[in-house]
């Protein structure tokens, strides 16, 4: 055998068991990630990377939830972009699947016409969707069950994919605790609605209250608290106050308390309140026109102050870069600094109740300072 012929059987020979140490380091690699069970979430916005306010809910089950989903796959009459999404769905719905250790079970379905996943996604009301005048109806929806608790997304929508993530928990926390939570409500406004006038039912319209108490009240049992109370019910575990005008001492006293025995407390106080100040324009229109009918600040002053909380009630929160272009009347339009503005950039991408919001506008927030010992 010649010399170069020898120089190259060796070359070949170590190639190839180079070759092969390759293909056995890339088959050990593949065989670790499988067991990892790593995702990568390859989105901009991180849509199907799960939010630690859904993992929080998810480590406090102490009974397995199923989530069902039901999707048409194999209809023909499914649009493209519809499957694309479903495959979306089903991605995030594996995420919670990992995170709930044991916890969370997904099973998935392809409702064919006349077939029993069918017939169970019409009992759990999952909503036949016509995307062909001609053809049959399809199903893209989620069952949670826990028990003998059930609850339903009827339908998945791409325009509502920001949301997605809330949903799915919101469905979740539905059937794992069914019971609702009472959640105090203490306002000087009349946050929760108004009921109607008998005397005044043809010409007055009824005030429903906020929206996002009409929200709350879907998860939660919604109690208004009384400005003048005395004493927060034992049952309420939330109380939110909001735009706390001139309480009185008692009330204070009640809300101190109610802290103490570990119950949890959201605030929100106003240097100036626009909801507060158009109340008043609607009550003393002759008032305003005076010059008077202003809307005052709120506070929990003396609480604040034992809690090491300082709430200037006479100044506003001002930002150029966040300002606001509002119109300034005769067709001109300026930047007001003190209606800010906040974009993604401002959101905290950690919380689940923040994570898609796109713009927030502040008017004439106050600024809230913890006093350091």
């Amino acid at each position: 055998m010649s010399a170069n012929k020898s120089k190259f059987l060796s070359r070949f020979g170590s190639g190839l068991a180079g070759l092969l140490i390759l293909l056995v380091i890339i088959g050990a690699v593949n065989l670790i990630i499988s067991n990892l069970r790593l995702r990568v979430d390859l989105t901009a916005e991180q849509l199907y990377t799960l939010s630690n306010g859904s993992k929080q809910v998810l480590g406090k089950l102490e009974n397995d939830v199923t989530l069902k989903f039901y999707f048409s796959a194999s209809a023909d009459e499914m649009p493209m972009y519809l499957k694309t999404y479903a495959n979306q769905v089903q991605d995030l719905l594996k995420e919670y699947e990992l995170a709930g250790k044991g916890h969370i079970v997904l099973e998935a379905y392809d409702p064919k016409p006349d077939s029993d996943a069918e017939e169970w996604a019409q009992r759990y009301g999952i909503e036949p969707q016509q995307t062909n005048p001609f053809g049959k109806p399809v199903y893209f929806g989620l069952v949670a069950v826990c028990g003998e608790t059930e609850a339903v997304i009827p339908g998945f929508n791409p325009r509502t994919e920001a949301t997605l993530e809330y949903d799915i928990t919101r469905l979740i926390t539905r059937v794992a605790w069914p019971e609702k939570p009472v959640v105090g409500v203490l306002s000087s406004l009349s946050v929760l609605g108004t009921p109607p006038n008998p005397m005044m039912m043809r010409r007055q319209q009824q005030d429903q209250g906020w929206i996002v108490f009409r929200e709350l009240r879907k998860d939660y049992t919604v109690r208004e608290i009384q400005p003048d109370t005395e004493a927060i019910d034992a049952d309420v575990t939330t109380l939110i106050v909001v735009h706390p005008k001139n309480l009185e001492d008692k009330a204070l006293f009640a809300i101190d308390q109610f802290v103490l025995r570990g119950g949890r407390l959201i605030v929100c106080v106003d240097p100036f309140n626009i909801a507060d100040f158009e109340a008043n324009q609607q009550q003393n229109p002759m008032m305003m026109q005076m010059g008077g009918g202003q809307a005052g600040p709120s506070t929990l002053g003396k609480l604040f102050e034992a809690w090491g909380v300082t709430f200037d009630t006479t100044k506003v929160v001002a930002d150029l870069s966040a300002a606001t272009k509002l119109n300034a009347g005769n067709g001109r339009v300026e930047d007001n600094p003190a209606f800010l503005s906040l974009g993604t950039a401002n959101m905290s991408k950690d919380d689940l109740i923040t994570a898609q919001l796109s713009q927030v506008m502040l008017p004439f927030a106050g600024a809230l300072s913890a006093n350091t010992p």
